[in-house]
């Protein structure tokens, strides 16, 4: 098992543990294989990742057929069906937005596609209809847009010979398939292809390959959605991280975990570059290749596996990788010349599991040998890429993950229900347990006896230690009494415990009359046990109640009370073993072994933790080697060795059949394993040799793919030997320990790795290409390649240097670059000193690069003339006492031709006037203060004092304070600016925080100041610097106990007392718990005296000696006595009950648990699954002996590689013991009965083994889980069809549900029957329930006045296999049907539709129902009719108002307004709305003729 720092866990144990989790029976690759006799498989949600796909077996040539389904996705493009034949096809896919039908039925392809303008990939459902039928193609969407094509092939059939695909396609190779259509990546449901009313697909078989039933949420995921990894084969692939044309390459995350070693991100290159970051140690690490060797980045200031979110960003430019986590940043520079060229995907959280194989041999290896390439399990949120938000929108492919990190808050809703509206069922009543370790049930009264006075409750509850997969009694420590219930007069029996829920991962066995009741008297007896179920979750409980009878009881102490018995689960390590199938090894030469010949498995231990032995006797015909100790025999390798190509195997001559290896992980040691070797004669070709171009002003990696032999065997190490000198350059290997040199030989694997290079002469110049013949021999053994040739062909510089000289600066001062500094040539055409110009690359970093009065940066270009013109200057910006260097990187360009990159140094003299510093280390204690005087920090010139310091960076522990003159309150605010004044009169202060680090630091900046006391800075920089400060831990942690259980001796006898029955531990970080001192206080009966000399007393001893076995406690008197020692580790001290119980001797089976094995395979047995305890006198394990004394009959024992009848406890603790399971058996059970003796006492047991044939027991099968559909406020039957798990041969009470992230908006509940008031209904909050449960109706959600989208998660078993990580989907939606009314506007005469901007259902879950509008109140002025109708309607459906098919029309009359009302009703869901009332504005219209009001004449006078 895992050792503890390799455990996944946080306050609630969600997360997965990947070692455990690889151990579950599952097939192959995840392939879950699915026998369909009716297609009703293909009826509900699939989802799709990605990479996922079914295919069905069916086989049909057809002249017609009807094609229907249903999908949901964000993407543009990906493949929905494909029907395959060797040429004929139909493919149905999504292509760039828009759907097509692509067919072939042997004349040529033919494509439909949908309507322009349609969203597909909106995340909505959209139905598809595609009929061939009459000669056409009819393809349909939504069941409303629809388009047609022709077909000429009216006497072909569509032969379908290769089956149909869903989603994808795998293991097909034909020449129709479209590479732009990838994968689908989303849901589908509702599939059916059928041909003459036949469903093609419904008696087919069908194989689905990481498909999941019901359409995941992580489709809909949004930029603010966490993501959680939950398995070792999680991950997400985008796509390819590119360079931006601005700025740096950038990705940034959170992150959370609590694992210490994993790959958080890798992405691939051209040839060998590459970029992974993981975890090692619980601290980031970041690897980069730019394809000469890799840089490894260690960001040594934060741990990451702290269960907390850290914000973690990638920076990636031309010259720096940096890796920023909490604002904390580390880099490493980079080399410029090389590019990091990155191609494929970028995976976050581990690698494709296909994809490890591809990348093995040329990333992989190399990422292994500083970080793992394990999947990351935890929680990742906030990604950009390149600044740019990412989520799983953008994914590509995914595999294992959840939406939401697991283990985060969803908040308390124990009070939920009191919110809840009333109904008309009867009430609700949840219970639930609430344990509270400082709880208090009693205070003290007058009238309390005196002895119950401190009291505060009837026992002290301490958690229950039990191993991994065995068993542990419940004993008094656990369920330990808070006052002597002898003076209280109460026996043991009469407190009485009650067994409320079952364990979630084991089961409590008494061995009592009722199953569910105990006393405390079994508990000291030891009648009660828990059995752990060997599940990977290292924390349980119990629920208990526990009443106490008494007449002289309080009322608090007697009352009955429910507690929790916490179990603690504590992991085993298991024997690492090895294994190898036959290895080829070439004769007479060297092989080169790898973990891919030796595999070596161990899931508690990292690679560097285990080391192989060579058992057999050394062999005059071969030895192994390491590669950096060529010519010695090795007896010892560790696995890192082997992983990196280190270990080969040198074959002298002669026969071998092989040798014996051995592998320990330091604590374990494995039987010995045979590596079979099967000499053969090598063989050699010449199968790669494509030579290289270059450039003379560069240099160029000779890999395998310019220069490769196939060998046989594949592993045998091939020489070349180069036979003659070079003319026009070298080779030179860069070997892994960095030490370059020239050579005359390398290795294959030397290419493999790309660590041989050609390095131009640059001291010649050509005028024409020039080309250098390699001459080489090779070598396999005694195999040889004679007389071969490389060529490279080496092109003349057309642009560079002709001479770089150092430049020398002095004093401090400004110095012109001349010409017989930097000389650049060019030839190219027309080419002057004008036009030949220098590129800065990365400008020095202790001075400016000047152009006349300006400052060059990057990017800034000069010319060759601006050379001649001495406009050039380099101006050092600080002056030291010392010598010191300063570069800047350069090209040199003309007329679009360009040189490599060259570096051009300069160095800056001593200078005698330079400030001198003074940075000594501060010591502080830890959680208190410091002055930092002259002593520590101080700057000083010949001529001046006077200087000011700037923080740059602040101290992360403690903070820099200012002391205040004598008389003045002291500001303790941080500071950032002081002065060489402030330390020369002691005022600067540092102020330890009082945190567990060892180490703080800051950095400053030192300015030159005019004097006062502005504590300012007036004048230039003069330097820089970094303050160490030392924080001295101190002694403030009190011992604390961590084994706590009564000492059990045989009575007046005596038994070695040790750290196994008591132990503590002092979590001062740099303190030895074997220093820790134990006092005893006064024994009654018995005492402890030396186990060396019993006459001789001990009154004082340490925790080493109870270690070392040198402590002994001899027995009198009482059999039952507590007594105190005092614990000190030398300043603190803490007291310690010991509680000592005597009785006559007794030899107990502790540990006897089944064990469930493959068929034919071996199982170590260890104290976890098998042991006694005893309260004897045992100084040795070996004094426990186990005789079988009858065999297993399918079966034999292994003691250390020998077949026996006996073995010792100390066998099982060492892990010797095996059961070896015979593969002739046909039986599934097998056992052993066998004898425990020590010192004359013995017990019989059985020991159980179940047996299954590998791929047995098969899985459970989720046949149904669809979304449970709950009423806010209301609470609503989870049964069969929502949530279903089978399973052959198992009984639905056996298959468990345990909820393993419960829901945020409601709760899941169990009804149970009340015994005092059937009429009310009992729920009770649960954590688990059984398939038998939900048939029986039993199991609810209830869900809160709140609408919404809600889940709970859960893991299924059968006692030996687990669905884990199962989610069920709960939809709330309104009680009620919401519709949102617009009111009308109409012409006089008129008529207007109703359509969905009048009428409209807001709930998407509404909007899907069969809802039928009824007329509660007709029109005065009008009426509802359909389009084209003469007769009026009260009733229409909601399809018709999405149709537009309803009209409103006016009588014409002189009205202006109108109104009517209507209800919307779901008589499936026995639902409606609230009246609905529509108001109508009538606009009058002018259609009357003009009529005469007046008609009087008028008089008209003349004027004269």
């Amino acid at each position: 098992m895992l050792p503890r720092r390799y455990q996944v866990c946080s306050r609630k144990p969600l997360l997965w543990n990947r070692d455990l989790l690889d151990k579950r029976p599952r097939s192959d690759a995840h392939v879950i294989i699915k026998i369909v006799f009716n297609f009703s498989f293909f009826v509900f949600a699939e989802s799709y990742f990605g990479d996922s796909y079914c295919r069905i077996d069916a086989v049909q040539d057809l002249s017609s057929f009807q094609v229907s389904l249903q999908f949901k996705t964000g993407r543009r493009s990906g493949l929905l069906l494909l029907a395959a034949g060797h040429q004929d096809y139909l493919s149905l896919e999504l292509y760039n937005g828009r759907l097509q039908a692509r067919i072939d039925m042997g004349s040529g392809e033919k494509v439909l596609a949908s309507s322009t303008g349609l969203q597909l990939s909106n995340l909505l459902d959209h139905d598809v209809s595609l009929v061939m039928k009459d000669s056409k193609l009819t393809m349909t969407v939504d069941n409303l847009y629809t388009t047609v094509i022709p077909l000429d092939d009216e006497d072909e059939d569509l032969n379908i010979d290769k089956g149909v695909f869903l989603g994808g396609v795998k293991d097909l190779e034909v020449e129709y398939l479209s590479t732009a259509v990838p994968s689908l990546r989303g849901c589908m449901s509702k599939v059916m292809f059928a041909s003459h009313d036949f469903d093609i697909l419904a008696t087919a078989n069908t194989v689905c390959y990481d498909t999941k039933e019901t359409c995941s949420s992580e489709f809909e995921a949004g930029d603010g959605d966490t993501i959680s990894f939950i398995s070792p084969d999680s991950f997400i692939s985008f796509p390819t991280w590119t360079k931006p044309s601005t700025g740096p390459r950038s990705l940034e995350m959170l992150m959370k975990t609590t694992i210490e070693d994993a790959l958080l991100l890798f992405h691939p290159g051209n040839q060998n570059d590459f970029i992974a970051i993981g975890m090692a140690g619980g601290l980031l690490k970041g690897v980069i290749d730019l394809g000469s060797g890799m840089y490894v980045l260690d960001h040594v200031e934060v741990r990451v596996d702290d269960d907390q979110w850290h914000r973690v960003k990638v920076q990636i430019d031309n010259n720096e990788f940096q890796i920023t986590v909490d604002s904390q940043p580390v880099s490493v520079r980079l080399n410029e010349t090389e590019k990091l060229e990155l191609v494929g995907n970028l995976y976050l959280g581990g690698i494709q599991k296909k994809m490890r194989e591809v990348f093995q041999d040329t990333y992989l290896i190399h990422v292994e040998e500083e970080i793992t390439t394990e999947s990351f399990i935890g929680c990742l949120g906030e990604m950009m890429v390149n600044n740019k938000g990412r989520s799983l929108q953008d994914a590509l492919i995914t595999k294992d993950i959840h939406v939401k990190c697991e283990g985060e808050s969803d908040g308390d809703y124990s009070t939920y229900y009191d919110e809840l509206d009333p109904t008309t069922s009867p009430p609700v009543r949840v219970t639930y347990v609430d344990s509270n370790a400082e709880e208090r049930h009693c205070f003290p009264t007058d009238e309390m006896p005196e002895m119950f006075r401190n009291v505060s409750k009837l026992l002290d509850i301490t958690s229950l230690l039990v191993p991994e997969g065995g068993e542990a009694s419940i004993d008094i420590v656990n369920l330990n009494p808070t006052f002597d219930l002898n003076s209280a007069g109460i026996r043991q029996s009469q407190i009485i415990f009650t067994l409320l829920m079952d364990p979630w991962y084991g089961v409590v066995e008494m061995n009592a009359k009722n199953p569910k009741k105990f006393t405390l008297l079994d508990v000291v007896n030891k009648k009660v046990k828990y059995i752990h179920d060997g599940n990977d979750k290292y924390e349980d409980q119990i629920q208990l109640e526990v009443i106490a009878h008494g007449t002289n009881l309080p009322e608090c102490l007697s009352a009955p009370r429910q507690l929790v018995l916490p179990v603690e689960i504590l992991p085993v390590n298991d024997i690492p073993q090895l294994s190898a199938a036959d290895i080829l090894i070439a004769a007479n030469g060297r092989t080169r072994l790898s973990p891919n010949l030796i595999k070596i498995s161990d899931s508690d231990n990292r690679c560097d933790d285990i080391k192989v032995t060579v058992t057999s006797d050394p062999s005059p015909v071969g030895y192994l080697e390491n590669a950096q100790q060529p010519g010695t025999a090795i007896r010892k390798f560790t696995c890192r060795q082997l992983k990196e190509g280190n270990i080969y195997y040198i074959h002298m001559g002669g026969e071998i059949g092989g040798i014996e290896l051995q592998v320990s992980d330091g604590d374990l040691v494995s039987q010995s394993s045979t590596l079979k070797f099967l000499i053969t004669q090598p063989q050699m070709a010449l199968v790669t040799n494509t030579g290289l171009v270059i450039s003379q002003d560069s240099s160029a990696s000779i890999g395998i793919q310019n220069l490769a032999i196939s060998a046989i065997p594949k592993t045998g190490d091939v020489v070349f030997n180069v036979t003659r000198s070079l003319q026009f350059g070298e080779l030179q290997l860069f070997p892994d320990n960095g030490v370059v040199e020239a050579t005359t030989q390398f290795h294959q694997s030397d290419l493999e790795h790309n660590r041989l290079k050609y390095i131009p002469n640059l001291s010649v110049n050509y005028n024409s290409m020039v080309s250098e013949i390699i001459h080489f021999n090779a070598h396999l053994g005694q195999a040889v390649l004679l007389d071969n040739t490389f060529t490279i062909n080496i092109k003349p510089a057309l642009v560079g240097m002709s001479k770089i000289a150092p430049l020398d600066v002095e004093g401090g001062q400004q110095k012109v670059i001349k010409t017989e500094h930097l000389q650049a040539f060019a030839r190219t055409g027309r080419s002057d000193s004008r036009t030949v110009q220098y590129a800065i690359l990365k400008r020095p970093t202790r001075g400016a690069l000047m152009m006349l009065d300006k400052v060059l940066s990057d990017g800034d270009t000069f010319t060759q003339q601006d050379i001649l013109d001495g406009f050039i200057s380099y101006n050092p910006e600080a002056r030291r006492v010392d010598d010191f260097e300063d570069h800047f990187q350069f090209k040199v360009f003309a007329d679009d031709e360009y040189s490599r990159e060259y570096t051009f140094p300069i160095k800056i003299k001593a200078d005698s006037s330079a400030p001198v510093l003074t940075n000594e280390r501060l010591v502080v204690l830890d959680g208190s203060e410091n002055i930092i005087d002259k002593e520590h920090l101080w700057v000083q010139t010949p001529s001046s004092t006077n200087f000011v310091y700037r923080i740059t960076q602040d101290p992360k522990h403690g903070h820099l304070i200012r002391d205040s003159p004598p008389g003045e309150q002291r500001f303790e605010g941080a500071i950032r600016v002081f002065s060489n004044e402030d330390l020369l009169m002691s005022r600067l202060i540092y102020k330890h925080a009082g945190s567990d680090a060892t180490h703080d630091q800051f950095a400053f900046e030192v300015f030159e100041s005019t004097g006062g006391s502005t504590g300012q800075e007036d004048g230039r920089e003069v330097l820089r610097g970094v303050f160490n400060i030392a924080i001295q831990s101190r002694n403030d942690h009190v011992p604390h106990r961590v084994i706590h259980k009564p000492f059990s001796v045989v009575r007046n006898g005596q038994r070695l007392l040790t750290t196994d029955d008591i132990l503590f531990k002092d979590f001062d970080s740099d303190f030895n718990d074997t220093q820790l001192v134990y006092v005893r206080v006064g024994i009654l009966s018995g005492n402890i005296v030396s186990s060396a000399d019993p006459t001789k007393p001990l009154y004082r001893f340490t925790q080493a000696d109870l270690r070392d076995k040198k402590v002994l406690f001899v027995h009198h008197g009482a059999d039952r006595e507590r007594f105190q020692l005092q614990v000190s580790d030398g300043l603190h001290k803490t007291t310690a009950v010991l509680q000592v119980q005597a009785g006559e001797p007794y030899l107990h089976i502790s540990n006897n648990t089944m064990v469930v094995i493959d068929h034919g395979s071996t199982k170590t047995l260890n104290t976890s699954l098998l042991s006694a305890d005893t309260n004897l006198d045992i100084r040795s394990l070996a004094e426990i002996i186990y005789v079988i004394t009858s065999p297993p009959s399918d079966g034999r024992i292994i003691v250390s590689g020998i077949e026996s009848s006996t073995f010792t406890q100390e066998d099982l603790t060492k892990g010797v013991v095996s059961y070896e399971h015979s593969d002739q058996s046909l039986r599934s059970k097998d056992s052993f009965a066998f004898t425990v003796q020590a010192k004359g006492l013995s017990i019989e047991g059985t020991f159980r083994i179940k047996t299954f044939k590998k791929g047995y027991p098969s899985e459970s099968m989720i046949t149904s889980n669809k979304v449970i559909i709950a009423f806010e406020g209301e609470h609503s039957v989870i049964d069969e069809t929502h949530l279903k798990a089978e399973q052959t041969d198992i009984l639905p009470k056996e298959m468990v549900y345990s909820v393993k992230e419960f829901p945020r908006l409601g709760h899941v509940v169990k009804l149970n029957n009340d015994s005092e008031n059937t009429a009310s209904p009992v729920l009770d909050y649960i954590h688990s329930f059984t398939q038998e449960e939900i048939s029986q109706g039993r199991i609810l959600y209830v869900s809160a006045s709140q609408q919404g989208r809600d889940h709970f998660t859960a893991d299924i078993t059968n006692g030996f296999t687990t669905i884990e990580d199962l989610e069920v989907q709960v939809e709330i939606v309104p009680r009620i049907i919401h519709v949102q009314v617009v009111n009308l506007t109409v012409k006089e005469g008129g008529f207007v539709p109703l359509t969905q901007e009048v009428l409209n259902i807001t709930h998407p879950f509404y909007r899907s129902m069969n809802i039928e509008f009824y007329m509660e109140e007709a029109p005065e002025h009008g009426n509802i009719k359909y389009l084209e109708q003469e007769d009026e309607t009260d009733t229409f459906t909601w399809e018709d108002v999405l149709q537009g098919l309803v009209f409103y029309y006016h009588d014409s009359s002189e009205t202006t307004e109108d109104s009517f009302s209507l209800m919307a009703s779901a008589f499936d869901i026995n639902r409606r709305s609230p009246s609905l009332a529509l108001g109508i504005t009538v606009l009058p219209v002018n259609d009357e003729p003009p009529q005469i009001q007046r008609n009087t004449g008028m008089e008209v006078h003349r004027v004269p």
